[in-house]
């Protein structure tokens, strides 16, 4: 398979699960508080951020492992085979099982700071930490078989996974346990597919698994943690950014006033997930890039999926600002509905934050990882201060705003000013390249989206399902100029070209351009 190929079969799998997530969330969300109750699932939401920290203690070391594999696959000549892939697993796995007895101290000191008034919490998320405990070591298996590329696997996988915990989850909560119902169903995700990840290396990817584990190599430990340990210092603000609004809101209003907040942005934050989605399932094949291909190159595929992104991005603006009063309503109530203006602050920063991730995976994937973690961390420290005096200066919308400033204060103008000294174009010739021919296209079908919103929203489910569906048309053929032409459009057009030989019998005359 082409690294193209592979990329889209995982990003069709994903999508999928995706999909099912989003469908499925919105009837999970009115079953947990009507039997777990609106507090203590305000609890749950508040609590289950706090794993975010946790999973910081590996400093960075199995984040990392699957760009050392695409890079060691790209020295390889594309062959997932010989000793420096065995020397580079063995080595990983020796730094994480010493990092073991770090992890167990500090799961153990959080369950006791545990604050008093969040009590109830407190059984479940010991639950919790001790299977993140467990399962610290077994990260490495889906790290390796997302390195080498089997991202069709891993999607295959996640979906059936998924599909079994949430049926254990629901059935828990039915029975009456609560919020152990919730970290019984997350311990189980965290292990059931691991046997399964184990038989598929072994048997289609053998030439990884060491024989046994190797001394450790110093000269190789200390780059490998040195780079770990910026790439950690970027996960860092990674919780700065997507969660302390959830952290400051629960803090200054109540765990019940995270509930109408995280219900007004659910459907932005599950669709915003989509650019950090996207752009992990890319990395190994920008990665491998990197040992074969020029960085014009690169930035030509980074173009390309910021157009993608931003094109979808636009998507849920537009649908979002007038179908999510309604959509709100009918989920769980319109006591949940948080309003127009947090919506469109909600969806504004969500497109400014997709524009981020795609220049801040650029920057990783040309090797400058002290750079993006210190601009995540700068980001993610302003952030985090800025929706402090923003909630409580304005409320929850002061919380959407703040991630909003600390895209554009920091993480763009450092992302995109290292892409264009790397490449040797000027920033706004990049920025130009990046978004000048989607943003007049976007403002004029994004204004008239909030023009529409805040007088209208549908009535009903099926005017809903009709307004959705008319939004997609409008905004699709508004942009589709924008879609077809190239670099993006080197990549759609030889799918839709596939797409029309399948369906009708009509001849391609596009040849397929392999990335």
């Amino acid at each position: 398979m082409s690294r193209s190929r592979r990329f889209l079969v995982g990003l069709l799998y994903t999508y999928g699960y995706q999909i099912m997530l989003l469908v499925s969330g919105i009837w999970l969300a009115r079953f947990y508080l009507r039997y777990i109750g609106q507090h203590d699932y305000g609890l749950w939401i508040v609590g289950t951020q706090l794993l975010v920290y946790l999973t910081l203690t590996d400093f960075g070391v199995v984040e990392l492992l699957p760009q050392q594999i695409a890079y060691a696959t790209g020295r390889a000549g594309g062959q997932a085979v010989g000793h420096e892939l065995q020397q580079l697993v063995g080595q990983t796995v020796r730094l994480v099982m010493m990092q073991l007895p770090a992890v167990i101290a500090i799961a153990t000191a959080m369950f006791f700071m545990i604050p008093a008034e969040w009590r109830g919490l407190r059984g479940p998320l010991g639950l919790i930490l001790a299977g993140f405990v467990l399962s610290f070591p077994l990260r490495i298996i889906p790290a390796m078989l997302q390195g080498l590329q089997d991202l069709g696997f891993l999607g295959k996988v996640q979906l059936i996974s998924w599909f079994l915990t949430t049926c254990a989850t629901v059935l828990m909560v039915y029975a009456g346990w609560g919020l152990f119902a919730l970290a019984l169903g997350w311990l189980v995700g965290q292990m059931i597919a691991t046997p399964v990840f184990i038989i598929r290396i072994r048997r289609h990817f053998p030439g990884v698994v060491p024989k046994g584990l190797p001394p450790l190599n110093w000269p190789r430990t200390r780059e490998q943690l040195g780079k770990g340990m910026w790439l950690c210092v970027s996960q860092i603000a990674q919780p700065l950014v997507a969660g302390s609004d959830l952290l400051i809101i629960g803090k200054l209003f109540g765990p019940a006033a995270v509930v109408p907040y995280a219900c007004t942005g659910k459907v932005i934050g599950v669709l915003a997930n989509q650019a950090q989605i996207l752009m992990q399932t890319a990395t190994p094949g920008l990665c491998e890039m990197k040992t074969a291909e020029s960085r014009s190159r690169i930035l030509g595929v980074l173009v390309a999926l910021t157009h993608g992104i931003l094109t979808f991005s636009g998507l849920v603006f537009c649908g979002v600002a007038i179908i999510n009063q309604w959509f709100v309503t009918w989920w769980v109530g319109s006591k949940q509905w948080g309003g127009l203006t947090l919506t469109i602050t909600l969806a504004v920063a969500m497109l400014f934050r997709h524009w981020t991730t795609t220049t801040a995976y650029g920057v990783f994937c040309f090797g400058y990882q002290r750079r993006i973690s210190l601009t995540n961390l700068i980001d993610g420290a302003i952030t985090a201060s800025v929706c402090f005096v923003l909630t409580m200066q304005f409320g929850v919308v002061g919380a959407a705003a703040a991630s909003l400033v600390g895209a554009i204060l920091v993480s763009l103008p450092a992302n995109l000013s290292i892409i264009a000294q790397d490449v040797g174009i000027s920033i706004w010739e990049l920025i130009h390249d990046m978004v000048t021919s989607f943003l007049w296209r976007f403002l004029a079908v994004g204004g008239a989206a909030v023009l529409i919103g805040s007088k209208w929203t549908p009535s009903s489910l099926p005017v809903a399902i009709f307004t959705a569906l008319a939004i997609t048309l409008v905004y699709s053929a508004v942009m589709l100029p924008n879609i077809l032409r190239s670099p993006l459009g080197n990549y759609v057009r030889p799918v839709l070209s596939s797409l029309r030989l399948k369906f009708t019998n009509a001849p391609v005359s596009l040849s397929h351009e392999q990335s």
